[in-house]
């Protein structure tokens, strides 16, 4: 069973594996640059990883992921993807924008919601071309409006309404 990672952890994780693919294993000056933190604080956190057997880590030798330590980061780096991929072309948000939110919601994100953005995804991916005039009607919408009508118009709609649902709802208890 994984273990349950901070998201700082998942994060070294993530950079490990990213230099692992591209040369085989990451150094602690590698990692450090990557996450813009001080040496210490990563070797620190490669101890912590290494105690919980997921990276192989020895103090000035390279470091590399257990079979374990790859297996969750690669999830880790594919709930990113997942979601990166969400709010890029269903969202339309620009890249470096989606990349940081990204960040923030893969740590959060549980199993059952990341299948629905996969689904999604998925779907939307299936449609013919001219099946998805609603996701083009929808990131125009979102770039210019519609009808007069922004996102914060629709916001406050939405709040208006799920407002009376939830009222109406308390009011069947």
């Amino acid at each position: 069973m994984a273990k349950k990672l901070s998201a700082t952890l998942e994060d070294y994780l993530g950079v490990v594996l990213t230099f692992q693919r591209e040369k085989r294993f990451a150094r602690v000056s590698d990692i450090s640059s990557a996450l813009g933190v001080a040496k210490s604080a990563v070797t620190a956190a490669l101890q912590s990883l290494s105690a919980k057997g997921l990276l192989n880590y020895q103090p000035y030798e390279p470091v590399t992921l257990t079979e374990e330590g790859e297996k969750q980061a690669e999830e880790i780096l594919l709930r990113h993807r997942i979601i990166f991929d969400f709010l890029r072309n269903v969202l339309a948000i620009e890249p470096g924008q989606a990349e940081t939110i990204a960040c923030d919601i893969e740590h959060a994100i549980n199993a059952p919601a990341l299948e629905k953005f996969v689904c999604f995804l998925a779907f939307i991916g299936t449609r013919p071309v001219k099946g998805n005039t609603w996701l083009k009607e929808f990131q125009e919408f979102i770039k210019s409006g519609a009808q007069g009508r922004t996102c914060g118009n629709c916001i406050r709609e939405y709040l208006r309404k799920t407002r009376g649902e939830m009222g109406a709802a308390k009011g069947s208890h």
